[in-house]
């Protein structure tokens, strides 16, 4: 997995390229890790348009360092996520840890200065609808 990670304005965009499984995760999590040691509550946005996942270990991982990010009170952007990764993220999501999902980096930016709902007050969370091929 390629990530390639870049700054606009207060906002840290990460772009996450070709496979995920157990052995590349930890990429994503290193480049996590040394943001939330310099930043408490960085904004991220994590652009999954050219991502394919492997591995059912590396997805378990990513999930992981998303609720890391959460327990932060950050609430990460995922952003052009693909219909089959965002059904396996809305299985493994809680109440605590929900997944913010947009379908472009425009509306994952403009999201941080939404109101926030809370978890008791969010709606169930909307597919997105597919394409027809």
């Amino acid at each position: 997995m390629i990530i390639r990670a870049r700054q606009e304005g207060n906002t840290v965009i990460f772009n996450l390229e070709g496979h995920l499984d157990f052995e590349t995760i930890t990429q994503f999590e290193h480049s996590c890790r040394r943001l939330l040691a310099k930043d408490a509550q960085p904004r991220i946005v994590v652009n999954m348009e050219t991502l394919r996942f492997v591995g059912s270990s590396g997805i378990s991982q990513f999930v992981e360092v998303l609720k890391t990010i959460n327990h932060r009170d950050c609430r990460p952007k995922l952003v052009s996520v693909s219909s089959e990764f965002e059904k396996i993220l809305r299985a493994l999501e809680t109440k605590r840890n929900p997944f913010d999902i947009f379908e472009s980096e425009t509306q994952g930016l403009l999201a941080f200065d939404a109101p926030q709902a809370t978890p008791d007050e969010a709606p169930a969370p909307k597919m997105k609808k597919k394409a027809n091929a």
